[in-house]
């Protein structure tokens, strides 16, 4: 059945704002840390910040708007670029995400022993057929030099 007062859901009701990307990075990288909240609050002291344990729940719930100088100093107190808070891409739980790096890890070690071997088979190869070519023109220089003293051939006889 079709409502006529039915509004239609905007297009950016599942999209998360860019507080809410942030908050979920820096609760991602606090937990991956092993860091409380209390401990983020502190080390961002000598940044110049007087936060408490407060401050940094209302930044990972996204209900604090967070500053610019602030994701930039929240960026270089974990070791990120400050774009990786913007990123769409982020898994809600650590669980999941180390599943993914531990089998994308894999994935990449298995490419790079297949990637070595054929490098090693393609050095192989090529010394194999350098050593031909090399072994083809001996035996064409030396079939070239028997031919010539082959009594009838076009170069024998001289």
């Amino acid at each position: 059945m079709h409502v006529m007062n039915r509004q239609p859901e905007p297009v950016t009701a599942n999209i998360p704002t860019p507080e809410q990307l942030a908050a979920r990075q820096l609760r991602l990288l606090r937990q991956a840390y092993g860091w409380s909240q209390h401990e983020v609050a502190e080390k961002l002291r000598p940044y110049g910040y007087d936060w408490s344990q407060a401050t940094v729940t209302r930044l990972e719930s996204a209900s604090r708007p967070i500053r610019l100088n602030e994701l930039a100093d929240l960026a270089a107190l974990y070791g990120v670029k400050i774009t990786q808070f913007l990123e769409t891409e982020v898994p809600e739980d650590l669980e999941a995400l180390d599943r993914e790096i531990e089998w994308l890890t894999e994935e990449r070690d298995k490419l790079k022993t297949q990637e070595e071997n054929a490098r090693a088979d393609y050095e192989k190869a090529a010394v194999a057929h350098g050593s031909l070519v090399v072994h083809i023109v001996h035996l064409e220089e030396r079939l070239q030099a028997l031919q010539r003293w082959r009594p009838g051939s076009a170069e024998g006889g001289r």
